[in-house]
């Protein structure tokens, strides 16, 4: 029996930006085909009704109306943008008086961006919002406070410490406010002493913060040490496993997640596929486990419907995930053959066309 906070829709009458009340099963084996609380697009309906689902239980109002999850696109996009500059304005104001506004910082992180976390879609709108220029370090900072929002909702973050999150993910690489430009814009590989230079941005970044009053341990920490790794492979301080605040470890998966995804003068950002690929060969002895296979289990659901294009150059639909995490899902070609990526290993998936 569907609840007072759901609406059985016939199909035919599913419009983009509805949530689904529950999770939508496939006929006969019981596989998971969408959580609930997915928030349905263009492309996610028309699969529905090519895989014969004929009703779907949404998310209602109060009086019993279809609830609209999430802004359009557009209006996401315009958000997006204007809390992109607000930090560019930020991170300026940091670079010459050498400290950081964490009342205008706080309130872009509470105002701005923890309603695009509670915003349902963006995750899977990111990549189509990413530019190819100098503002790639604000995009970045305000993708990862994205990604971290979400990430620590997904394992149970409330109020507060999901505030914080936002903020630790916002503030992360604030220290590269330091990093010289002809380093931090470099259009190619850096050199051995470049690179010494740019991995102190998180110890740049500490520093300013913990000169700031009222800084939450958590974000602090997260400055320092989203570069650091579990098996003590990373910087600055070589630390391992628990020695790795729980916050830091959120950002960091945020963080690599973003910066592989993302495009950058000198290269292509990978395809999400391709990231969840190399986010499994990293978890569990450089990633935290938990904090990574929860991202990863979560993700897919992002992914299903979009249009992609296939490194044979056919366009294809994204129709379930694959046997873990997404990593190779199973398509459907524009003229109707299914492709399971996990068996054709041949075929890889090289660039999302349509979220």
């Amino acid at each position: 029996m569907v609840s007072a906070k759901e609406l059985r829709c016939v199909i035919t009458k599913v419009s983009p930006n509805m949530m689904l009340a529950r999770d939508l099963l496939g006929d006969g084996d019981g596989t998971l085909l969408l959580r609930a609380g997915t928030i349905l697009t263009v492309n996610l309906i028309r699969l529905l009704q090519q895989w014969g689902v004929c009703v779907l239980d949404v998310v209602a109002d109060k009086q019993g109306s279809p609830k609209a999850a999430v802004d359009s696109v557009n209006g996401l996009s315009v958000k997006y943008q204007d809390t992109v500059n607000q930090v560019r304005q930020a991170f300026g104001s940091i670079s010459h008086f050498k400290e950081v506004p964490l009342r205008k910082m706080r309130e872009l992180a509470n105002q701005s961006i923890e309603p695009l976390v509670h915003s349902g879609s963006i995750l899977s709108q990111l990549h189509v919002m990413r530019r190819i220029d100098d503002d790639y370090t604000f995009n970045h900072s305000v993708n990862v406070a994205i990604i971290a929002g979400i990430l620590a909702k997904w394992v149970g973050y409330k109020e507060k410490d999901l505030k914080d999150i936002i903020l630790a993910g916002l503030l992360h690489d604030v220290g590269k406010t330091q990093i010289p430009l002809n380093i931090l814009n470099k259009p190619g590989k850096l050199s051995a002493d470049e690179m010494e230079i740019m991995r102190l941005h998180s110890t740049f970044g500490y520093h300013f913060i913990r000169q700031t009053n009222g800084v939450p341990k958590a974000v602090a920490l997260s400055i320092l040490q989203h570069h650091e790794r579990l098996d003590g492979s990373g910087y600055p301080q070589g630390l391992k496993t628990d020695e790795i605040h729980y916050a830091a470890r959120i950002v960091a998966i945020s963080d690599v997640y973003d910066a592989l995804t993302s495009d950058r003068v000198y290269r292509r950002g990978l395809t999400p596929f391709t990231a969840v690929e190399m986010l499994i060969d990293e978890m569990g002895h450089q990633l935290d486990a938990h904090v990574c296979s929860t991202f990863l289990l979560n993700v897919r659901d992002y992914l299903i419907g979009n249009v992609v294009m296939l490194s044979d150059g056919r366009e294809a639909t994204v129709v379930l995930s694959g046997r873990f995490m997404a990593d190779r899902p199973l398509v459907r070609t524009v003229d109707g053959e299914f492709i399971d990526l996990e068996q054709n290993k041949e075929l890889t998936i090289t660039k999302i066309l349509q979220a």
